[in-house]
């Protein structure tokens, strides 16, 4: 991951379709990264197993495109890494009860 341990920016959408469909258009078009897309609210975003994923305000909808050399299945699991990641630092900070899944 090129630039891994430098700051990314960050670009707030006030509303977009998906920022997964935003990272692929940035990337189709040669973009590299790394550069964070936040979609204050998201109206076409994907989850799990193709499953619709809406985001209202109040939501955080984030995507993080960056660029890699390691083969796609070693970088797949960057996403997993992430999410055990911000886990545990919403267990440590934020009160169960403002945490939903």
């Amino acid at each position: 991951m090129t630039g891994a341990l430098s700051p990314a920016p960050v670009v707030v959408l006030d509303e977009i379709d998906s920022t997964n469909a935003e990272a692929r258009r940035r990337a189709e078009a040669g973009e590299a990264g790394p550069v964070w897309l936040l979609g204050l609210r998201q109206s076409a975003g994907r989850g799990r197993r193709g499953r619709a994923w809406e985001t209202g305000e109040g939501n955080l909808a984030p995507t993080l495109l960056f660029s890699t050399d390691k083969p796609p299945a070693e970088a797949a699991q960057v996403s997993f890494v992430a999410a055990l990641a911000v886990a545990d630092l919403l267990a440590a900070y934020v009160p169960a009860s403002l945490v939903s899944l």
